[in-house]
């Protein structure tokens, strides 16, 4: 029995720029609603010291992480931006170089056909004394 050809390595997908910026978006949502719900714990905590510090640091807590998740929300976001411009196929074709000397010599020079000729203008004629 001949031995079983191997499969050829993958390699590991990378996600595109729509699915991060999915993810990061996703992510956003899911801090809000974790402010919201720290918000509605230190409500219903009431007068409660304990409760309430400790109701008030996760406040604090889920604030600086939606800060943070914004930065690198812009961050991700400009990144792919210069990763499509730098793409081959979003880059404009560059102008072509005249040729060269040797080339241009080279080639037979096109002949133009030669231009109509306007009739001469006319002289008005001599008046007479």
């Amino acid at each position: 029995m001949p031995p079983t050809p191997k499969t050829p390595a993958r390699r590991p997908a990378v996600p595109s720029g729509a699915d991060v910026t999915k993810a990061l978006d996703t992510l956003s949502d899911a801090i809000s609603r974790a402010q919201a719900a720290a918000k509605a714990v230190r409500a219903d905590l009431g007068r409660s010291q304990l409760g309430a510090d400790l109701a008030r640091d996760v406040e604090r807590l889920v604030s600086t992480l939606r800060r943070d998740v914004a930065k690198l929300d812009r961050a991700v976001r400009a990144d792919i931006r210069k990763a499509t411009k730098a793409t081959p196929a979003a880059r404009k074709p560059a102008a072509r170089k005249p040729a060269t000397k040797k080339a241009a010599a080279a080639k037979p020079a096109a002949k133009k056909a030669p231009a109509a000729k306007k009739p001469a203008a006319r002289k008005p004629a001599a008046k007479k004394a």
